[in-house]
């Protein structure tokens, strides 16, 4: 197919939709701002991406040249963009991540975070590991195992669109966060910016399901708006539902195994939590998609 050429403005766009638009930040690091300027030339194959963008990719997944929490969002906002251009299911956990990644350097900015140093390391630590394992994918290796389910479900046209994005938010909380936390040395003093990280996804998540919608088509209202705020549609989900898949639930048991992990003698029951609790997430979202309820 004739490769499209893409102007990456969906930072910019998402900066005016949350009232932020301070140039400041808005395109990163020197670095990235004379990247960002460039035009994306997209070209697919079916829903896919094809070679050119894959190429364009894998240097936006390149983590050892990743500089800040700017570099991150010029990054995120690139992937998603050309992902979108394609309506690439890979790409859905991009559309996602891009207005969370947004909102975090706006609220670092701001200066909202106690230990903002602490938080800038969340941000690019967590971030490099959704990066590194999407580098791994296009270059056709080994993903881990959580990983290896999302983009597993994203190649199967029978599956929900909302179970896929889904899927990609389980895996960066329930798997990736916990190891990043270990990562950045996470400590008790930490827990109320930890918390305070995550409120802020909650914030945008009305931002995620529009462009959701916009990019792939995907309704994914209902679900969201009860992982995220707890309101939950009667007679669509069932106390199981409710108990398991919710953010809050994800997001105290990452910083739970964070704990685990840096005992000498918790790896392996956090290692066993994290599984566990993964599966499980997963078979209740492998129902809601049979059902037809997502």
């Amino acid at each position: 197919m004739t490769p499209k050429i893409l102007a990456p403005l969906a930072l910019g766009l998402l900066l005016l939709h949350t009232g932020c638009a301070d140039p400041a930040y808005s395109y990163g690091s020197a670095g990235s701002e004379a990247r960002l300027g460039a035009q994306l030339e997209v070209d697919c194959q079916g829903y896919a991406v094809g070679p050119i963008a894959t190429e364009t990719l894998l240097e936006f997944t390149d983590t050892s040249t990743l500089n800040d929490i700017y570099d991150v969002a010029y990054r995120i906002d690139a992937i998603a963009t050309i992902f979108e251009a394609c309506e690439d299911p890979r790409g859905l956990f991009a559309t996602v991540y891009r207005p969370i990644t947004l909102r975090a350097v706006q609220a670092i900015d701001a200066g909202e975070f106690e230990h903002p140093d602490w938080t800038r390391e969340l941000v690019v630590d967590f971030a490099a590991r959704y990066l590194d394992q999407l580098e791994t994918e296009l270059e056709g290796r080994w993903v881990n195992w959580a990983w290896e389910r999302y983009y597993a479900l994203a190649a199967h046209e029978d599956v929900s669109l909302t179970r896929v994005a889904t899927t990609g938010i389980l895996v960066h909380l329930g798997y990736d966060l916990p190891y990043c936390l270990v990562a950045i040395d996470s400590q008790e003093i930490h827990k109320d910016d930890f918390y305070l990280f995550g409120d802020l996804l909650v914030e945008v998540s009305d931002v995620i399901v529009e462009d959701l919608a916009i990019h792939y088509g995907v309704d994914a209202e209902d679900l969201f708006s009860g992982f995220f705020f707890g309101d939950w549609i009667d007679g669509a989900f069932g106390t199981h539902t409710t108990t398991n898949l919710s953010f809050q639930t994800i997001r105290t048991k990452a910083w739970n195994n964070r704990w685990y992990l840096q005992q000498w003698w918790g790896g392996w029951v956090a290692e066993f939590e994290i599984y566990t609790s993964f599966w499980t997430i997963d078979g209740i979202l492998g129902t809601l998609d049979a059902t037809n309820v997502i």
